[in-house]
């Protein structure tokens, strides 16, 4: 019924679209560091739900609902449905959850009744909320009840006590199961409730809740303040404006500082902790809206890089997280997920990410900072990442607990043969040698800049040489594409799957089959009409709603674009970009899921959701800022002080402006603007010292 989110700072919630939390809808509950700690918070009058009129989402900081009463029966009186208003806001501040409540009698009648809120505690792991079972929890203890306060409290078996207070601003009458207030309303009068429920952690403070209108005020200043600092993207179409404003509000809504600066955990519900490869990815998207989000993330990463060897969480020193949970289950070691690095492709992202950031920045002092990290991860590539020597990167699961896929396309099914038969680790997979790639390539670059001619030439000769051994292997020249993968048995996995366009973003194609894996892209195998799916449709396993096997990725289809567009292939670029911006605006408020599902367009007139897809989701929220950087066709190079600009616009954009844009020490407005048969850029400002060219 409805998945309407809110977050700030670690903490979230997910109510559905009466503003209430059902424990039988998908994720419900507020949540604290891989805990849920309420599961189940509803609003009724005299003990009926209410009936839903609207829901606004449009703010990002807070979500508003407008709701009416079913049938009443109070005493002896009886009042229809429709004879109250009820207007419901909700905001996520500081770790409090605040819900104002306005019930205004909009009917002739005197109307007495009762407004009940229930409660249920739940203080569960995450992991037992996606399933997964326990055999002992700590102590739920008998709640507190103090005036208008009710205070719960949970020690756990981690020795961790997690607390929820709940406040209300005027005096109800408390039960086992929540509360409830007597409501008095002459016509057009009305009443309101406030109420403010906290979550912490026992050694953390416990903080006296504002009142709903301050809570907001400075929600409302934290939020403008961000925007304010970023890029100023609008074009000619109000619903493409729209779904880039969606998306800059979403990176907002996800951003998380644990130290070292904001940057994007992965999504709402499942995945609000660090991600090391979907928080890189979400970088690398939105360099184009602002740099400082890069920073930050790597900073971040650098600080949880892996020091030893180690089986159980597949830690390896210069290795880089792939995700790092704090509930219980993780504390108690009841699963491997406290840090836990059983992704193959994080390192060499993480060298990607920070070589490109230098190279859009010319941010020496961070170059500096983080250079010997980079040079771990680089011995993890060359040391760790290579399983038997030949060449490739692989992966294979060394822990109980962890991962068997440990690519992006992580589902125990994602890797299958053709016959339908699941390939085998250790496994090579074709997107992560292209990223091991670029991060030579771009090493080399960055080392020959600060003279490091030595390392310089050794980055050059690894790129040159893995580059002909993957067009080696992995072309299947009876498909004109690449396999997925290599599987134990250095058989290629060769299964139709969009992996093979992250290579064309790596560049470590061959340019003489660059047009051969875009037409297979783009042609009706894979492409969808909403998107390029996730895997063919001729294949024996293709399912359109299958999370892996034939679903389409806004991240996955952002990269390929961005790939599409280093190989100035302007049509194939301005189609996936207005693909993409149509399929975002069939989505409530224009914001693209996690993923969707993948039926034909002409199979389907509207896009199928998948159901249990995360909504916000980092890497989904930063495909439109890759949209904008394909069209800029945008190349930043600090170490030679140039901007190469090649444009293009879809049909449905006649200008696109961009304000403020950073890049090195200066900023950059551009306009696109259609002119006959082409696009003309034109630079209104450059402060940044850059040559630019076009």
């Amino acid at each position: 019924m409805g998945f309407v989110p809110l977050k700030h700072g670690e903490v979230f919630s997910v109510t559905n679209e009466l503003g209430d939390m059902n424990p039988n809808d998908i994720g419900a509950g507020i949540y604290y560091r891989d805990t849920r700690f309420l599961r189940e918070y509803n609003m009724m009058i005299n003990d009926q739900p209410c009936i839903f009129l609207k829901k606004d989402q449009s703010k990002g900081i807070e979500n508003q609902f407008k709701l009416s009463n079913g049938d009443i029966q109070s005493g002896d009186a009886h009042y229809e449905k429709m004879d109250l208003e009820i207007n419901r806001k909700q905001l996520m501040y500081k770790g409090i959850f605040y819900d104002k409540i306005q019930v205004n009698n909009g009917s002739q009648k005197h109307i007495t009744c009762s407004l009940n809120l229930t409660f249920d505690l739940g203080f569960e792991d995450l992991f037992e909320v996606r399933g997964a079972k326990r055999e002992k929890r700590g102590t739920l203890h008998k709640p507190e009840v103090n005036h208008n306060r009710l205070k719960y409290q949970y020690s756990g078996l981690d020795d961790i006590e997690r607390i929820l207070t709940i406040d209300v601003s005027r005096n109800g009458h408390s039960h086992e199961d929540g509360l409830s207030f007597d409501m008095d309303l002459h016509p057009g009068e009305n009443h309101t409730i406030e109420i403010a429920i906290q979550v912490r952690e026992g050694t953390e403070d416990d903080h006296e809740p504002l009142n709903y209108e301050r809570a907001y005020a400075e929600c409302e200043n934290e939020l403008e303040k961000w925007i304010n600092d970023q890029t100023k993207i609008t074009t000619s179409h109000p619903l493409i404006n729209k779904t880039l404003e969606r998306a800059e509000k979403d990176l907002y809504l996800l951003a998380t500082d644990i130290g070292q600066g904001s940057f994007p955990v992965a999504g709402i519900p499942w995945f609000c902790v660090p991600f090391g490869r979907d928080s890189m990815i979400t970088a690398i998207q939105s360099l184009v809206l602002n740099p400082d989000l890069a920073k930050s993330t790597l900073r971040t990463l650098a600080n949880l890089q892996g020091d030893v060897e180690n089986d159980w969480n597949e830690e390896a020193p210069g290795k880089i997280l792939h995700e790092m949970r704090n509930g219980e289950m993780a504390n108690l070691n009841e699963i491997p997920f406290k840090r836990y690095y059983g992704s193959i492709d994080s390192t060499p992202l993480y060298i990607v990410l920070f070589a490109e950031t230098i190279r859009w920045t010319g941010d020496m002092e961070l170059m500096n900072e983080l250079l010997p990290s980079v040079e771990k991860a680089l011995e993890y590539v060359e040391q760790y990442a290579d399983l038997d020597g030949d060449g490739f990167v692989e992966f294979h699961k060394q822990s109980d607990g962890g991962l068997a896929v440990q690519s992006w396309k992580d589902s125990n099914h994602s890797m299958v043969h053709k016959d339908g038969t699941h390939s085998e680790s250790p496994m090579a997979v074709v997107e992560v040698q292209g990223y091991v790639y670029d991060a030579k390539a771009k090493m080399a670059e960055l080392y020959e800049y600060i003279g490091e001619d030595h390392k310089a030439q050794k980055m050059i000769e690894e790129a040159r040489q893995l580059k002909t051994l993957f067009n080696d292997a992995f072309w299947m020249e009876q498909e004109d594409f690449y396999a997925l993968a290599l599987d134990k048995d250095k058989q290629q996995v060769q299964t139709i799957t969009s992996d093979p366009g992250h290579a064309l973003w790596s560049t470590i194609i061959e340019e003489s089959k660059v047009q051969d894996v875009a037409r297979v892209l783009l042609s009706d195998k894979l492409y969808s009409g909403w998107g390029i799916r996730t895997m063919s449709q001729e294949e024996k396993v293709y399912n359109p709603i299958a999370y892996h096997n034939g679903t389409v990725w806004p991240h996955d289809n952002s990269l390929i674009l961005l790939g599409l567009a280093k190989h100035s292939l302007k049509d194939q670029v301005n189609q996936l970009v207005q693909s993409l911006f149509e399929s975002a605006n069939q989505f409530e408020d224009a914001r693209l899921p996690e993923l969707f599902c993948g039926h034909s367009r002409e199979e389907e007139e509207t896009i199928v959701p998948f159901p249990v897809a995360c909504s916000p989701q980092a890497w989904a929220a930063g495909t439109p800022f890759a949209c904008v950087q394909a069209l800029l066709g945008m190349e930043v190079n600090a170490f030679t002080k140039s901007i190469s600009i090649n444009p293009t616009l879809p049909e449905d954009i006649d200008w696109l402006e961009v304000k403020d844009l950073t890049v090195g020490n200066g900023k950059l407005n551009i306009v696109l603007k259609k002119s006959e048969d082409h696009v003309v850029a034109k630079v209104e400002q450059n402060t940044s010292e850059f040559t630019i060219n076009q």
